[in-house]
């Protein structure tokens, strides 16, 4: 899934578009979690996180979030701005904040920046300087743990580290990355390789860097289709009609072709911990998102909950992301409320210890899956 960066982060990282609703907080329509969560701490979710914006503004608004949801996590997301090498080898503004944070970085970083740059000079060791100045900035900073997502979302083709075609390319250039990062004294990195769900773009396995390169293989999920008769559902659809299309994208994203179970397997083989570096609702001018789905919130948080899935981390994405021509919305903790059923939903499901919550997906109907396999990717229109 492509994702959006606020302020600052630009170019392939897109920018979160501004915000048209006070943050944070949620309306007073939604229920409250039981009072008891705001004192407990549940031990099913402390590798559940978000994504709530750059630097400064993303540690504050993580606590908001964790003080809205009840969730308390051990977890941060941040993304690289791509404006230029400086601003990808790590600035102060941007890594700092989350020194103090108490909170071990996911950190997205960009192969290039916008238009000075291709994977053929990575793969050939051209940028290795700037790989390494980036790990003596990020053990400066006291985040010599941080969770490294190099080049994410390779085998779609909204950023310019596309792997289709170069495959071989996108190897190279990720294995030096990790090569001339794991060379700084001080570094304890961990290393995210994170392609799309779906067959929808190109194959990902090609672009495997190796297991000595590769940490956790991550996947982001989104509540999106592009099925035929799934998103979008017209308003006077039916509660029935609606449930069955909710039911049918769900069980596409989890068994279809490339979908969850498969990138779940495929990190087993490889011994690797498998993560959810994004995942959310979506609300999209198009329609092809679900909207205010309680049931995705509750089968998602079913599958991150059991233990065969469990994984390392699942960061919520917790902005809102601009399209070709319109808005991709995910955030829950706005007031007033976007999603005011699913965050209900989502704050209910996080504060109860009782798994029968979630029921199963064998205690579903799950209507055939269409022949098809669906983007369940964000059409995001790069900047230019």
């Amino acid at each position: 899934m492509a994702v959006a960066i606020a302020c600052a982060v630009a170019a392939y990282a897109v920018t979160v578009g501004a915000e048209k609703r006070r943050y944070p907080g949620i309306a007073a329509s939604v229920p409250a979690p039981p009072a008891s969560s705001s004192t407990r701490v549940d031990p099913k979710w402390p590798f559940v996180g978000a994504y709530t914006g750059p630097g400064a503004k993303g540690v504050e608004r993580l606590r908001d979030w964790e003080a809205w949801s009840g969730v308390r996590t051990r977890f941060a997301l941040d993304f690289a701005p791509a404006d230029s090498w400086t601003l990808i080898e790590g600035g102060d503004w941007q890594l700092a904040p989350w020194a103090d944070s108490g909170r071990r970085l996911i950190y997205s970083v960009p192969l290039f920046p916008k238009a000075q740059g291709n994977l053929s000079e990575c793969a050939a060791g051209d940028y290795d300087g700037h790989w390494s100045a980036l790990a003596r900035n990020l053990v400066e900073h006291r985040l010599a743990d941080t969770v490294v997502r190099p080049g994410w979302e390779f085998n779609g083709n909204w950023y310019g580290w596309a792997s289709a075609g170069q495959e071989s390319a996108y190897v190279a250039c990720f294995r030096h990355v990790v090569d001339a990062m794991r060379a700084v004294y001080g570094q304890h990195f961990a290393f995210l390789w994170n392609p799309v769900l779906g067959t929808e773009f190109s194959a990902a396995e090609p672009a495997y860097p190796g297991d000595g390169y590769i940490d956790f293989v991550g996947i982001d999920v989104y509540d999106t289709s592009w099925v035929r008769g799934t998103y979008p559902v017209a308003a006077d659809t039916s509660a029935e009609r609606r449930a069955a299309v909710r039911e049918a994208v769900w069980s596409t994203i989890l068994d279809g072709s490339r979908g969850l179970r498969y990138w779940m397997r495929y990190a087993a083989a490889h011994g690797k911990r498998p993560v959810i570096p994004e995942w959310g609702l979506s609300e999209r001018t198009d329609g092809h998102g679900g909207g205010d789905n309680p049931y995705f919130i509750e089968r998602m948080l079913a599958f991150l909950a059991d233990p065969a899935n469990r994984p390392a981390f699942a960061m919520y994405f917790e902005a809102e992301a601009p399209l070709s021509g319109g808005l991709n919305e995910h955030r829950m903790a706005l007031d007033p409320p976007v999603f005011p059923l699913a965050a209900a939903r989502f704050r209910r499901l996080v504060a109860s210890t009782d798994s029968a919550d979630f029921g199963s997906d064998a205690d579903r109907r799950q209507p055939p899956r269409s022949a098809g396999y669906g983007r369940f990717t964000r059409n995001v229109a790069l900047t230019s």
